[in-house]
């Protein structure tokens, strides 16, 4: 479920499944895209946050969302990439509020967004590789553009877990700040925003994006190809039997 408070100039998306670590599902996907389009073409609204509920942003992509598309005739396009070309298009600032968990696309979407709070012990983390499949959302130009190839083969062909404070220091998030108080950071800067005019933060992202906007959409094509053929193989058939066991 997605949850929607609406503040004066500010629209809060709240992740709200907690009995599954806020695991993403196909109709969560649809409505943050939803509510993301929404707010961006309210001109009442100057900043978006999302974040996730129970202390925990999210665990990434439901693998049940994964199996079934390995295992249908006709699968449909990805909810999940849908949701981060709306947020490529987003000229609203985009705030994420992180604690507990930020995995794989809880990880990867935070490419796309301006700004991201998280708590101090936020464990970050992409397990592509170790699932049998490759890096999405773009990941394998966004991540070397803002942490450097270096450490983002880090993350990415290592699967390497990092903190707030290490994802503060590397460039993966905005600031670290105390667990607990993510959500409160990330509202303040939104509230920031909000005295700004929306006009000029809209043209001056714009214009911060364009100089990697086409080679950021290539590689999300790239990699859905690429992730496409991985779900038919036996890596990720066996990666899905050894969870399963667990």
């Amino acid at each position: 479920m997605i949850k929607t408070e609406q503040k004066p100039g500010i629209v809060h998306l709240l992740i709200s499944r907690p009995e599954k670590k806020n695991a993403l599902t196909r109709d969560m996907y649809e409505a943050l895209s939803a509510g993301v389009e929404k707010a961006a073409a309210d001109e009442s609204v100057h900043a978006i946050v999302i974040s996730g509920d129970g202390g925990v942003f999210t665990a990434g992509n439901d693998l049940g969302d994964f199996q079934s598309r390995a295992t249908d005739s006709k699968p449909k396009p990805s909810a999940g990439l849908a949701f981060i070309e709306v947020l490529m298009n987003c000229d609203t600032p985009v705030i994420v509020a992180a604690e507990g968990l930020g995995i794989g696309i809880g990880t990867t979407m935070l490419l796309h967004v301006d700004m991201v709070y998280a708590g101090r012990s936020t464990k970050f983390k992409t397990a592509f590789v170790d699932l049998g499949l490759v890096p999405e959302a773009a990941s394998t130009v966004t991540m070397p553009m803002h942490l450097g190839s270096r450490k983002a083969a880090e993350l990415l062909l290592l699967g390497s877990t990092v903190s707030g404070e290490e994802a503060e220091a590397c460039g993966l998030i905005t600031r670290a700040v105390d667990d607990g108080q993510a959500l409160a950071a990330a509202m303040e800067c939104a509230e920031a925003f909000v005295g700004k005019p929306r006009g000029a933060l809209q043209a001056s992202k714009r214009l911060m994006k364009a100089p990697w906007r086409d080679a950021t959409k290539e590689a999300l094509e790239r990699e859905r190809e690429v992730f496409g053929e991985r779900l038919l193989t036996e890596d990720f058939q066996a990666a899905m039997a050894r969870m399963g066991k667990k």
